[in-house]
């Protein structure tokens, strides 16, 4: 039976898991009907019904509360359809004229990883039906891994810092000794690179068991389902020339400071093919001081200009799997742990949740 069990899939194992929490027995059996005259009058507005549900003995969660939690992600991408142009910074960018670069630069193997942090406040609107809005600060790096009319894979790594927010929508469906959780958000990430915020959309289920304790509004909880999650397909922005090279402010600085020690004669430009004599700017010809003029001024010119670009991004994988577990410490505490994997796709979620009444 062991043997057998190690040979099955992942995916295979989390069906086994959660088809366990439909048929096991509740542990420790708690009262689920309490009454009116050791409860009180219900006091809050939200949630709708809920004052009902209350009075027919329902246990009923505080209708707000405030999350507090982070968030660690992994996953592949994948990235073609490259264009970009090279422009000052302040071009209109209806004036920008892309360039495809399809088979002279082609994309490799990519990854995102990023950590957030965020704060959360939700509502129960309905007894079943959840809201919530959401914003926090993202960070993180994007590798990305491509190749130059079919070189050896070049690898750059890019630094992430923005902001998010966005909105959730939660439903609860009771289903025998568990929950089903169906949630679905929005979210939208600003860059100081990027054109427009990058507009991200997460579905998920989850199959809840609920393991009470003796001790009122104290009990665990454990879970496992689905996510999926898409990426808007198109993402342009703009990137310093000077920064996508490695290129500092001192090299500028050396660049110009050898270009002035050649405008003064201070610095041999060439040799003289026959005598080998050195030849200084003043020794050159109209024609051959034109052409080196122009050649710093193209460099000079690109290393402070902008790169602009646009690319198609996609996730290698949509959906993932999870599984995660709560402990509820009374009624205005909790924390909540959850992980979720599948092939490259890893993620981490960590929350400590205060909830209270108006």
């Amino acid at each position: 039976m062991t043997k057998f069990f190690l040979k099955i899939t992942i995916s295979q194992k989390l069906i086994v898991f959660i088809a366990i929490l439909f048929i096991v027995p509740i542990s420790v059996k708690a009262q689920d009907l309490d009454s009116l005259e050791t409860r009180g009058p219900y006091k809050y507005a939200l949630p709708i019904l809920g004052k009902k549900a209350y009075e027919k003995g329902y246990n009923i969660p505080l209708p707000h509360g405030i999350l507090a939690g982070t968030f660690f992600n992994k996953q592949g991408l994948i990235l073609d359809n490259f264009e970009m142009d090279i422009a000052d910074a302040d071009t209109d960018p209806s004036d920008l004229e892309f360039v495809s670069l399809d088979g002279i630069l082609d994309f490799g193997p990519s990854e995102g990883r990023i950590n957030t942090f965020n704060v959360r406040f939700d509502t129960w609107l309905l007894p079943f039906l959840n809201v919530s809005g959401i914003a926090g600060r993202v960070s993180g790096e994007q590798t990305i891994s491509f190749s130059i009319v079919g070189s050896d894979l070049i690898e750059s790594v890019t630094d992430i810092e923005g902001q998010y927010y966005g909105f959730n929508v939660l439903a609860i469906v009771p289903l025998g000794p568990v929950n089903v959780a169906l949630d679905h958000s929005w979210t939208w990430t600003t860059n100081d690179r990027l054109d427009k915020p990058v507009a991200v959309k997460v579905g998920g289920i989850r199959v809840i068991k609920q393991i009470k304790t003796n001790t009122a509004n104290r009990y665990f909880a454990v879970w496992g389902g689905a996510q999926s999650q898409t990426l808007e397909g198109q993402t342009s922005g703009n990137i310093a020339f000077d920064e996508a090279l490695g290129i500092t402010e001192e090299d500028k600085a050396n660049l110009d400071t050898h270009w002035d020690n050649v405008l003064n004669d201070e610095v041999v430009v060439k040799e003289q093919p026959i005598t080998g004599n050195p030849l200084y700017w003043s020794d050159l010809t109209p024609a051959e001081q034109a052409l080196r003029q122009g050649a710093y001024d193209l460099v000079r010119g690109v290393a402070d200009s902008n790169v602009y670009y646009k690319f198609n991004k996609r996730l290698e994988y949509d959906w993932n799997m999870v599984l995660g577990a709560a402990y509820q410490h009374n009624e205005r505490w909790g924390l909540k742990i959850e992980y979720g994997f599948l092939k490259s796709k890893q993620q981490v979620m960590f929350n400590i949740d205060y909830r209270f009444g108006i």
